[in-house]
């Protein structure tokens, strides 16, 4: 990420090249284009003609303005510029364990939380690393090694699941396999939703890592929503919207249904850059003609 903007490079020293656009700019400025010389022998009849063009002392401004922004792509393209560049890992050499949240907290953000585990999974295998893909709701499976295209289909297999994710059941299973590989890189893919025993999974977590690389990965996705506090009063329904950690300025739309599934009506909700938390109010209910 660049300035919050997300943009990186695959070969940032080569950046280092706009360092001597200064000198360029002088080197073009001071000196302009020789211009040709054409012997003519009767140069006595052109001593009385006017010239119509005449070769300046020193370059243009736009001309060396011109020159320079091209010098200037021509750097940025050779550094190979990555737009959403995926999440850097800390080591190139030893396997991949790949901690997955697959509760149903992490369905809204799925696709992007898979294509952050693919481009993961591609880096592996550039760098020849064996990958563990786990997600936490298999708990009863033990964890292994596999190569970059197996983890690859197995991470195909893996869905959210239409409940909450008890991490903590993952902990024997991943204490099992570090103590058979004890040399891993880990990196959790969090929903960053705390359903209960979120502090013992962290804990734990850090205990088994012992120095061991650990990465928790939970930005580049919209936080999960929440509702609560509903205060069904006479002609006015309230509801607080939570979300998961506090951020920019985000505004949405909460809808109530009834029974049957049919509308009933709409709200705006709004939340405050840092606030975890906001008032949604219904006032009379009825059919909403933007339901589809």
């Amino acid at each position: 990420m660049i300035a919050g903007i997300p943009l990186a490079f695959a070969e940032p020293l080569v950046l280092l090249g706009l360092l001597s656009l200064p000198v360029l700019w002088w080197l073009l400025r001071l000196i302009p284009p020789r211009p040709r010389r054409i012997e003519f022998p009767p140069t006595r009849m052109l001593f009385d003609i006017v010239p119509k063009e005449e070769t300046p002392s020193r370059t243009p401004w736009w001309l060396t303005v011109l020159r320079l922004t091209l010098a200037t792509l021509v750097i940025i393209a050779a550094a190979g510029p990555l737009w959403n560049p995926p999440v850097a890992t800390t080591s190139a050499s030893v396997p991949l364990v790949l901690l997955v949240d697959d509760g149903f907290a992490a369905a809204a953000s799925w696709d992007a939380r898979m294509r952050t585990t693919e481009d993961l999974i591609a880096r592996a295998d550039a760098d020849g690393r064996g990958v563990a893909v786990v997600p936490l709701s298999a708990s009863a499976r033990d964890i292994s090694l596999e190569t970059p295209p197996a983890a690859r289909a197995r991470l195909r297999l893996v869905k959210p699941q239409p409940h909450a994710v008890e991490r903590a059941e993952i902990v024997p299973a991943l204490e099992r396999f570090l103590m058979a590989t004890p040399d891993v890189e880990i990196m959790w893919l969090s929903d960053g939703v705390d359903v209960g025993h979120a502090a013992e999974f962290v804990a734990s977590l850090a205990r088994l890592a012992n120095k061991r690389p650990v990465t928790v990965v939970e930005g580049g996705v919209k936080p999960a929503h929440a509702l609560t506090a509903a205060d069904n009063a006479a002609g006015v329904l309230s509801v607080k919207v939570l979300r998961a950690a506090g951020g920019a300025e985000d505004v949405g739309t909460v809808r109530a249904l009834d029974l049957k599934g049919l509308p009933l009506g709409e709200t705006d909700y709004s939340f405050k850059s840092g606030d975890r938390e906001a008032d949604a109010q219904f006032g009379s209910f009825r059919p909403s003609s933007r339901w589809s």
